[in-house]
């Protein structure tokens, strides 16, 4: 279902750039006093398992594996062409959802918000958007019912096999069914073709790169403590292509996900952003800098924005989200100086992208962040270019 605007509100602008030597259209915010009327239902879902949850038991019975993909496997980095993301609209993050809209169908005429969304709130999600000046014919409602807005964790990870775009499913790493069966509500809407990765994982804990270079932390051993590294290992090459290594995680009295986009964010073939702590927060440093040294010693531009812990929070700039010409970006209130840093290096590192800042600082108390709202759909014409 496609919806037509109305009128943009007044909003901030944050930049232009050129794409194909022409003016780009501008990436828009809704006015604050919009987002300031939107309220969320209580009791949202954090990202990490809620202690009620962790006395049910998380999930460990994998899905019963599909037949990998045969032939030509390639999984897109996030830095490449993408048709759009997805979002999940159930009235958590409704402010920083609409911003993202908003920004998204307003600074970027090629992509698609698909948006997951109960037939109860159907109606109030039309409203806010085209209220908030989003560009609705650039949205498309998927009439679902999801749990939680943390999409990233598990909704359809991408492959393009053979010149068409096909899903890898996994079990989601938290006791949300509605949440765990997205993939599937996808893949009935457009006809993809789905295979059933048998891990029990949280799709954050991954990044990878065009040259099929793929990390995620330890945490994934864990939570399929049947297999050991290797196994693992061979399921990414087989089902999506990839080199697979397994870095160390970030404490989980630091990082109660221990996903790897908390710090970690590819933007490009031989550039990456990692969160940097101070030396008095001794294994987040550690287990950064070590990082930062290998993937620097491998050829790679290292960038850094600042990574803390503040009032049982771990805040990062590093979990961001990069589309076609946009990067949403972080900002934290209270923070002026480190938000400054973060924006300036973005745009060093990303200087054809506008940098469109969001209030990200109700979100950080729920263990997450932008990146893990969404997932890209990767445009269905990229062709891996390293092939042959």
């Amino acid at each position: 279902m496609l919806q037509r605007t109305y009128a943009l509100t007044a909003a901030l602008v944050i930049g232009l750039m050129a794409v194909n030597g022409s003016a780009a259209q501008t990436a828009r915010l809704p006015d604050p006093a919009f987002l300031a009327t939107l309220k969320d239902e209580p009791n949202r879902l954090p990202k990490n398992a809620t202690p009620a949850e962790l006395a049910l038991g998380l999930p460990r019975v994998p899905l019963m594996p599909t037949v990998a993909p045969l032939g030509s496997i390639f999984t897109p980095p996030e830095y490449a062409p993408n048709e759009g993301l997805i979002l999940s609209w159930v009235n958590q993050q409704t402010a920083l959802l609409t911003s993202m809209v908003t920004a998204i169908t307003t600074g970027d005429p090629n992509s698609t918000v698909f948006i997951a969304v109960s037939g109860t709130r159907l109606s109030s999600a039309q409203t806010t958007l085209t209220q908030a000046g989003a560009v609705m014919s650039r949205v498309k409602f998927i009439v679902t019912t999801t749990d939680t807005v943390w999409m990233r964790d598990y909704g359809p990870r991408f492959i393009i096999n053979n010149g068409k775009r096909a899903i890898v499913d996994h079990t989601y790493n938290r006791p949300r069914p509605n949440d765990d069966r997205f993939p599937e509500a996808w893949q009935a809407l457009t006809g993809e073709a789905r295979f059933a990765l048998p891990l029990v994982h949280g799709g954050g804990n991954f990044h990878l790169f065009a040259n099929r270079e793929a990390y995620m932390t330890s945490l994934v051993l864990g939570e399929n403590s049947n297999l050991g590294a290797r196994q693992i290992r061979d399921l990414y090459t087989s089902y999506q292509g990839q080199l697979l290594e397994i870095r160390d995680p970030l404490p989980a009295s630091f990082d109660s996900t221990q996903h790897i986009d908390m710090w970690m964010l590819p933007v490009a073939d031989n550039k990456v952003i990692i969160s940097e702590y101070d030396v008095s927060l001794t294994v987040p440093h550690q287990v950064s800098e070590a990082a930062a040294s290998d993937l620097a010693a491998r050829g790679y531009q290292i960038f850094r924005t600042p990574g803390w812990r503040s009032n049982g929070s771990h805040y990062t700039y590093a979990n961001a989200v990069l589309l076609n010409r946009l990067a949403l970006v972080c900002q934290f209130n209270g923070q002026p100086a480190r938000n400054a840093q973060a924006l300036a290096t973005f745009q060093s590192a990303l200087p054809d992208k506008q940098i469109v800042p969001l209030d990200c600082t109700s979100i950080i108390t729920q263990a997450g962040s932008l990146h893990c709202i969404v997932m890209h759909v990767p445009d269905v014409l990229f062709r891996d270019n390293l092939e042959g």
